[in-house]
């Protein structure tokens, strides 16, 4: 969710400013005291579509979790999928490839509905938050998301819910920024907002701590390598093709920027 530095209108209530922030800096201080509801968080999310869509997930295979896809590959082709912050169905579309069939995305943003179901053929498309989710106890045998557990006002709540729908053992598969490294390059790029699009960000040893109290043992899978949306981020264009060739998934995960997690439930 970065963007480059220009003239633009916040995208809750319509304000001018200069910057890379999504939000005014009214909005912005108004959302460090109160959570937005979901109407608002909705609101937020159509906008960035309607505003950025070549840096919506909605438009754009940006960050695709392969490290979790690699696990996927073993996997069972029969077994049913929720993805949640599903965008335009671009990580729904790569699981169809690789053969599974039982599909669906939900996501919160009206607007990423019929990209979705245009993109992924077969495919049921939901509106709707991934805090409350509309499906039955035990009902899947797999959730997956990929940047989504970020942008949760409750990933507690979010926690329990997954663990919820999910047949005992099933897995939630799911890709977060890690908190060491992204909260020090909000703040250094100027993104004052960030804890409105991103209020929930976590260390290693957290994650790890919020998945066992919901219920989840956890393991962490390496990435191969920088996302197409991390990659945008290296200030220096001549350095980004050297960048994308960095062994991110040989460091510890604690220095890793993002986090790929398995976690099952117990």
């Amino acid at each position: 969710m970065v963007v480059e530095r220009s003239r633009r209108c916040c995208l809750l209530c319509g304000a001018a400013f200069v910057g890379r922030a999504f939000l005014c800096r009214g909005c912005a201080a108004r959302y460090r005291r109160e959570l937005p509801s979901p109407a608002v968080r909705r609101q937020f999310y159509e906008a960035v579509d309607r505003t950025y869509p070549g840096w919506a997930n909605t438009y754009g295979d940006h960050n695709l979790p392969r490290g979790l896809l690699r696990v996927l590959e073993s996997l069972p082709r029969h077994l049913s999928i929720l993805e949640l912050g599903a965008g335009g169905g671009f990580l729904l579309q790569a699981l169809q490839r690789l053969g599974f069939h039982t599909l669906i995305g939900l996501d919160l943003a009206r607007t990423a509905l019929e990209p979705l179901r245009q993109r992924v053929r077969g495919a049921l498309a939901v509106c709707g938050d991934a805090e409350r989710l509309p499906f039955a106890d035990e009902s899947l045998d797999i959730v997956i998301s990929s940047d989504l557990v970020e942008h949760l006002p409750d990933p507690d709540r979010h926690f329990q819910e997954v663990a919820r729908v999910l047949q005992p053992g099933g897995l939630y598969l799911f890709k977060t920024p890690n908190r060491l490294l992204a909260v020090p390059y909000y703040r250094l790029a100027g993104l004052y907002d960030y804890h409105f699009w991103h209020p929930s960000m976590f260390s290693p040893g957290d994650l790890r701590a919020r998945l066992s109290a919901s219920g989840f043992a956890c393991r962490f899978v390496a990435q191969p390598g920088l996302t197409p949306a991390q990659l945008r981020k290296v200030p220096i264009r001549a350095l980004r093709p050297l960048a994308g060739r960095l062994p991110i998934g040989r460091l510890p995960p604690w220095l890793r920027p993002h986090l790929e997690v398995v976690a099952r439930r117990c």
